[in-house]
């Protein structure tokens, strides 16, 4: 079986609302109903401009006691960060700065490639990858 690349990442939140503002404001992404979650567990799909899902949150706190052993903000063990491949370097920067966000810039000229690093507001860490933008 090849794998032809990430479908999703998954995150769970105890601020549904928060979160997903963060990723539409900072990401452009938009968010979606999700009719695939549980019944009565509040989510969104947050999807790109194509209408691609990128991201399923979901919103812990409605989920009974399916992820009780999981903490928002916590260490998630051995995933340390999610890397989403992006355009619009100096609009993204923008929106960061504006935000206050804080964040860590690396440049690699020699790959054209730049970089934006940063946290989401449940302590997700976000490599933003711009190539030759």
């Amino acid at each position: 079986m090849p794998v032809s690349g990430v479908d999703h990442v998954n995150i769970l939140t105890d601020d549904l609302e928060t979160t997903a503002s963060f990723y539409e404001q900072v990401l452009g992404l938009t968010r979606s109903p999700n009719s695939t979650i549980g019944k009565g567990t509040d989510g969104y799909w947050m999807r790109d401009a194509a209408g691609h899902a990128i991201l399923h949150l979901v919103d812990r706190t409605t989920t009974g006691n399916r992820y009780e052993a999981y903490r928002p903000g916590q260490p998630t063990n051995a995933l340390h960060h999610f890397a989403l491949r992006c355009t619009g370097f100096a609009e993204t920067l923008a929106k960061v700065e504006q935000r206050g966000l804080t964040h860590r810039i690396v440049e690699h000229p020699a790959l054209g490639l730049r970089q934006i690093f940063l946290v989401d507001p449940n302590a997700v860490n976000l490599e933003l990858n711009f190539a030759n933008d």
